[in-house]
């Protein structure tokens, strides 16, 4: 008999985590069956780590993009990694949304043992991340969202502050090596995408693809709050990567310098500081979903 893990968060989704487990285990009847509940922070990186570990043939994260990144951090390194499905419960669900994982707890169930395919993980200063590093003070505010924000006003939070910080206007000087070529940028926002979904849109990497083998930049040059709101129409638009004011690239690898005090958004969560040195595992993970 085949070996899986679930490995949930069971505060993610309005604490509805829990409740989904004797449908995950009816999903998964050929498969003996471990559950294993993250209490802290660090848990679902532990407990993936035990997973290769004992060669197990599954993995299953329950909880949001946080529950995932961790997961897949702890799978990243391993000789051994068991594929992977997804039970998208968080706010933004980026990792599911760009793998067509449908966001419905009985959909996205229902596609484990389906079709997978073979996902690109990002590398950032000696960690792993699944969707897409933030830069400068327009993720510093987002990543100031409360648990209590998350939970009253879903993404609505996220709009709020990002809003809030796009219109006070702060920006940073940064310089940027990708694969060889050099270039400083004044910027309030700096992004490295590996997906075609960064906070729930699919305007702003629309050309990025979870086995495309590349890390994908975007750096928001500085302009006024027109132009802000101009860009803010673009991305509804799907036209964002075409703007004047956005220096759009891709590399294999990375170097963001800059002020030495700037946090970095890493999947939604605040970690990590500059400089952010970057590079891709091509095709690393094998999870459940369609590309």
């Amino acid at each position: 008999m085949e070996k899986a893990m679930i490995i949930i968060n069971p505060t993610s989704g309005k604490e509805q985590g829990t409740s989904c487990i004797e449908q995950l285990k009816k999903q998964l009847a050929h498969y003996e069956v471990t559950v294993c509940e993250t209490q802290k922070e660090g848990d679902a990186t532990d407990f993936a780590k035990e997973a290769c570990k004992q060669q197990l043939d599954l993995v299953v994260l329950v909880g949001g993009d946080g529950t995932v990144h961790e997961g897949i951090n702890g799978l990243a390194e391993q000789t051994y990694r068991p594929k992977v499905g997804v039970v998208p419960l968080g706010t933004v669900n980026d990792f599911a949304r760009a793998l067509s994982i449908p966001l419905d707890v009985e959909g996205a169930i229902a596609c484990i043992g389906g079709p997978s395919v073979e996902v690109d993980i990002g590398k950032l200063n000696g960690r792993y991340f699944t969707n897409v590093v933030a830069i400068g003070s327009l993720p510093d505010s987002v990543g100031n969202v409360s648990s209590e924000q998350k939970s009253m006003l879903g993404s609505l939070a996220y709009a709020w502050e990002g809003t809030k910080a796009a219109f006070q206007h702060e920006t940073y000087s940064f310089d940027i090596d990708a694969d060889g070529q050099q270039f400083s940028e004044e910027s309030l926002l700096v992004l490295v995408a590996l997906t075609n979904s960064v906070g729930g849109m699919s305007t702003i990497a629309d050309q990025a693809a979870v086995d495309d083998g590349y890390l994908h930049g975007f750096v928001v040059r500085s302009g006024s709050v027109l132009t802000i709101a101009k860009l803010m129409t673009k991305i509804a638009a799907g036209t964002f990567r075409d703007d004047k004011d956005v220096h759009a690239f891709r590399a294999h690898q990375m170097t963001i310098n800059g002020p030495s005090g700037i946090q970095l958004n890493v999947d939604g969560d605040m970690m990590e500081h500059l400089p952010a040195h970057f590079s891709i595992l091509p095709k690393h993970i094998t999870v459940y979903g369609k590309r």
